[in-house]
């Protein structure tokens, strides 16, 4: 019997919830799937064309189901 090819593994992505920290409470802007916070928050920013002057408020929690 054949076994099974051995592949890399892939990266482990995990949803984040991405706002923006303006006020209270915290605007919503969007879901992202990324390895960590930093790249979900950045692939948000590029998405959403949020300026440089903001990307530093925004934060990505991350969303266990």
């Amino acid at each position: 019997m054949a076994k099974a090819k051995k592949t890399k593994p892939r990266e482990h992505v995990i949803r984040w919830r991405v706002s923006l920290i303006k006020g209270t409470p915290a605007k919503f802007i969007d879901f992202a799937y990324a390895p960590d916070a930093k790249t979900a928050e950045k692939q948000v920013a590029e998405e959403h064309k949020i300026s440089e002057t903001l990307r530093d408020r925004l934060v990505a929690i991350r969303e266990d189901h």
